[in-house]
């Protein structure tokens, strides 16, 4: 027990072996058995399941530097898979909603068994809070999104009509929060600020593309992208006055040349 207690309380955290093998078993206690019926969904739809690798989520976690004091949020949770290692691998407090009834349900197994095989191995996790719902409509989604530090929307699949609803959302967040999407919320990486988009919402994000491999996702073998949407309100700020006098003075020269 000495050497699980030693994992506890390392600034390195358990092993990622051990990591791993917890998510892996509580995976197919959960989830396996109900993989059949979970793709039983509505084609070309934003309520098609998929899910993200382990070894993916791994790293978007890495990445953005969650921590136990940190806030994650998954909109779209699917069956709940990332909000719990979120909460496992980090010991920070996560949220999830999913809108459809039978992935929300095998969520809320996910994080049940999560508590009783944590207890098994001598380890924590994070609290995990889990809600049946409509994102776009969920009060606590508006609540909570103004203290995430980490918000993830799996929205390869989703209609672009929900993605555009939710882009107010961010709006909200705080500076310095990530936004983690598989689609980018914005119309072009990091593009030059222009009158056209000067004012658009998603000037507010400094925006990375990160490549994922072969095997991350379910949906396919291929790999792709992902992307985080840094939050930086500041630098916008700077770029918006040195865009506004350029513009200013250009509009002043071609008045005087008439």
């Amino acid at each position: 027990m000495s050497t699980v207690e030693s994992w506890t309380h390392s600034d390195e955290g358990m092993p990622d072996k051990v990591l791993m093998r917890i998510i892996e078993e509580n995976y197919q206690r959960t989830v396996g058995p109900n993989v059949p019926s979970l793709k039983q969904y509505e084609a070309f739809s934003s309520t098609v399941y998929g899910e993200l690798m382990p070894s993916l989520s791994y790293e978007m976690i890495n990445i953005t530097e969650l921590n136990e004091d940190s806030l994650f949020l998954d909109l779209g949770s699917g069956v709940g898979n990332v909000v719990v290692q979120a909460s496992l691998q980090t010991g920070c407090k996560s949220y999830g909603i999913e809108l459809m009834p039978h992935p929300a349900r095998v969520a809320r197994d996910m994080a049940a068994q999560m508590k009783i095989r944590c207890r098994m191995w001598g380890v924590r996790v994070g609290e995990v809070e889990l809600e049946e719902g409509n994102m776009l409509e969920s009060k606590r989604v508006d609540e909570l999104i103004a203290k995430a530090d980490v918000v993830l929307v799996d929205n390869k699949v989703f209609e672009q009509s929900l993605n555009e609803a939710l882009r107010p959302k961010f709006l909200d967040l705080k500076e310095g929060a990530t936004v983690i999407s598989l689609s980018p919320f914005v119309s072009s990486i990091n593009a030059r600020l222009t009158k056209r988009n000067v004012d658009d919402i998603s000037a507010i994000f400094d925006v990375q593309e990160k490549p994922y491999h072969s095997g991350s996702v379910s949906w396919g073998n291929n790999g792709g992208s992902y992307y985080l949407h840094k939050v930086d309100r500041e630098g916008y700020a700077k770029i918006k006055e040195r865009f506004e006098i350029s513009h200013n003075r250009s509009s002043r020269s071609s008045r005087s040349r008439k």
